[in-house]
């Protein structure tokens, strides 16, 4: 169902965790990460803050039927897409009923249907989420495994886009550690990227 370059890590990724009623650990990362992500979305979609938890926490619900039976299909397409779909789906849901109720006419379906030009901007607004999201929780949890020094050098040329020679002079390092921290720091957040999403993230490079 998603692609995955099992070449970068050897642990197993949080989605075939997740397939586990047993593992806990597996699911309470997987709300911490995606639940967060699905209430920003829905709230820039333009839902009040009540509302956004309800649509965060169906699509969870969704989510966790859907993946206790996870199937690799590459061909299906990514993790990132899939979620996007099902929170869509939720969201048009949700104001499919407000204007049902707004009506007087109560909760039933009807066949309404986003333009293309709206529903090609709420991918894109997805996806824009998404990414941050995923970047944000992998940063998080690949600081730890690292040293100040290190850490540090890797913030003033990927996160603050300094040049090398100015984040060596500032922190007092060759410019030689000063790569080797981006490349060290820039591989374990792929990793930690591909193990929550089991997706190949083209906006981390590898250098």
């Amino acid at each position: 169902m998603y692609e995955t370059d099992s070449s970068l890590h050897t642990r197993p990724s949080l989605l075939t965790r997740i397939r586990d009623v047993r593992d806990a650990e597996a699911w309470k990362l997987f709300v911490e990460t995606y639940a967060p992500l699905v209430y920003r979305y829905a709230r820039r979609q333009g839902l009040q803050d009540a509302d956004a938890a309800d649509v965060a926490q169906e699509v969870m619900v969704e989510a966790a039927r859907c993946l206790r039976t996870f199937v690799y299909q590459p061909e299906r397409g990514r993790f990132r897409d899939w979620l996007g779909t099902v929170s869509r789906r939720r969201l048009a849901r949700f104001h499919r009923q407000q204007k049902h109720q707004e009506a007087g006419i109560g909760g039933a379906d009807t066949d309404a249907v986003l333009e293309q030009a709206t529903a090609a901007q709420a991918e894109a607004a997805w996806t824009d989420e998404f990414n941050a999201q995923l970047l944000r929780i992998a940063l998080e949890r690949a600081r730890p495994h690292f040293e100040v020094p290190t850490w540090r050098a890797f913030e003033r040329v990927w996160i603050e886009n300094r040049p090398a020679a100015e984040a060596a002079g500032e922190l007092g390092l060759p410019i030689d550690a000063i790569y080797l921290a981006k490349s060290r720091v820039l591989k374990r957040l792929r990793e930690e990227i591909v193990l929550l999403a089991e997706d190949l993230p083209q906006f981390v490079p590898l250098s």
